[in-house]
């Protein structure tokens, strides 16, 4: 059962890159995101009053909801509606497939525990590393000559997204799922709840509101698939998976989500993966195996 929740994890967040790509080349980024949001906002307050879940909450522990929302909704969501109108969607789950490093030293420093450092995973933190490198480095090559390029504003929020990622893991497992002060319906309501109130915030003082003829029907539907299945749904099998697994094993399911990604930029944009996206992406496989192989005792 366990495996089944990861490879639907997996798809889940595999076709957010597409449908991203997809809102954000007719909507601004900060609005993308917050109707991202607010789709999975919708989609909790339906599914927790069919299910009659109580999302009550102590006010001195709203605190939880807002770090983890922060971590896992509002900053990597809209570092990636910002990043994805640069780049491919493929990129983006390239970078997202990075995820697991970023979780592996958060982890290490936060949880103790299992994720600590060796001189093997030491050296696939460094493999990750650079295997991003080389997915940039034609445009990284570009600026040292002096030609602009948009594409790295894209690169860069995309690290961010994975970094956020990456540290939001750890501490959904850190004050949430090791946690019972707060069921864990009101914690992911009031994640997206809060989120949704600052983005709109945001969006209102940052963005026009985009005009209704924006609002094709590919975008209300990649909008729905971005919000309610590579997000609402995504994140309760990724909590399911936390229980399972723990942080660094979940965070393995980015193995096959830039494959996702991959495949529907080829159907849907006809945009095939370039060799050094190939080779980066192999390289950080290759380091993603040296931080999760286990470490006999």
């Amino acid at each position: 059962m366990s495996y089944f929740l990861a490879f639907c994890l997996a798809l889940c967040w595999g076709t957010a890159f597409l449908a991203t790509k997809n809102i954000v080349t007719a909507l601004p980024p900060y609005w993308s995101t917050f109707f991202r949001v607010l789709a999975g906002l919708i989609f909790f307050l339906i599914f927790y009053k069919i299910q009659r879940k109580s999302l009550k909450i102590e006010f001195r522990q709203i605190w939880r909801p807002f770090v983890i929302g922060l971590l896992l909704i509002l900053l990597p969501f809209a570092s990636l509606s910002w990043g994805q109108r640069f780049v491919a969607p493929t990129v983006g789950g390239i970078f997202n497939g990075s995820v697991p490093i970023w979780s592996f030293i958060a982890g290490a420093i936060i949880l103790k525990g299992v994720d600590r450092f060796t001189w093997r995973r030491a050296f696939g933190i460094f493999c990750g590393i650079i295997g991003l490198i080389v997915i940039t480095w034609p445009q990284l090559k570009a600026s040292f000559h002096g030609i602009s390029s948009t594409e790295i504003y894209g690169y860069l929020a995309l690290l961010i997204m994975a970094w956020s990622y990456g540290l939001g893991n750890v501490m959904t497992k850190k004050i949430m799922v090791d946690n019972n002060k707060t069921t864990l319906e009101a914690n992911t309501f009031y994640q997206y709840l809060i989120s949704a109130v600052i983005l709109l915030l945001v969006s209102c003082l940052a963005e026009p509101f985009p005009s209704v003829n924006n609002f094709s029907a590919k975008v209300i539907i990649s909008i729905i698939c971005a919000g309610v299945f590579s997000s609402a749904i995504a994140f309760l099998l990724m909590v399911e998976l936390i229980k399972r697994w723990g942080t660094t094993r979940m965070a393995s399911v980015t193995y096959f989500s830039p494959v996702v990604a991959m495949v529907l930029d080829i159907f849907a944009l006809r945009r095939y993966p370039t060799s050094y996206e190939l080779v980066g992406l192999c390289i950080i496989f290759a380091g993603l195996f040296l931080i999760q192989k286990p470490i006999k005792e």
